[in-house]
């Protein structure tokens, strides 16, 4: 859901009489740990459905530092307030996988009627242990766990969860006003007086 809440983002923000080149004045602090976090993530959950055993010993450490990584980013940037849709969404996948040992839960049903067969024989025969059977995992966190589904008449069908819903939105929401925002007119736009006194822009 990441590309389409950017795509949407963009949108929006060009509706809005937003510019693309704003996206490169990023005022996001340590960008690249937020970088480092999901390249983490998206590491390990590549590496474990390869059957890598280390990243599967060590999934649920895996996921708590890149966890930890994006959760100081998101703290330090809490002042711009579409990053706290982020941060609840976040909080909320990281509590699904940890209170399942490092296993995200997921909707099997949902997953055969959205057609994902080979995902849900991978799941059944244990060939994606980062994933558990919403059966199976702790009853608070079925609320958490992948159990949503995009629209049938979507071309790129997805299942996701209720934390992921709340990260496309507030990825949507900061990538619209950050095509129009106001600081680099103010920056272009200000005024400074030398020492001699004679105004420079």
């Amino acid at each position: 859901m990441i590309f389409e809440a950017l795509l949407l983002g963009i949108i929006i923000g060009k509706i809005r009489g937003g510019q693309i080149k704003r996206l490169g004045y990023l005022t996001l602090r340590f960008p690249f740990m937020v970088v480092l976090s999901f390249l983490i993530m998206l590491t390990t959950s590549i590496m474990i459905s390869l059957g890598h055993e280390t990243f599967i010993q060590f999934k649920m450490l895996l996921y708590i530092i890149a966890y930890c990584l994006l959760f100081f980013v998101l703290f330090l940037n809490l002042h711009n307030r579409s990053l706290w849709f982020i941060l609840i969404g976040a909080i909320l996948n990281f509590a699904a996988i940890v209170l399942n040992q490092g296993r995200m839960p997921i909707d099997l049903i949902l997953l055969e009627e959205a057609g994902f067969l080979n995902m849900l024989q991978s799941i059944n025969i244990g060939a994606l242990p980062n994933y558990i059977p919403m059966a199976e995992a702790e009853a608070i966190t079925t609320y958490l766990g992948k159990r949503f589904v995009t629209p049938s008449i979507y071309p790129l069908k997805q299942i996701f969860s209720v934390g992921d819903i709340f990260i496309a939105l507030g990825l949507t929401i900061y990538v619209q006003a950050i095509m129009q925002s106001k600081l680099h007119r103010k920056a272009v736009g200000v005024i400074r007086f030398d020492h001699h006194g004679q105004i420079r822009r």
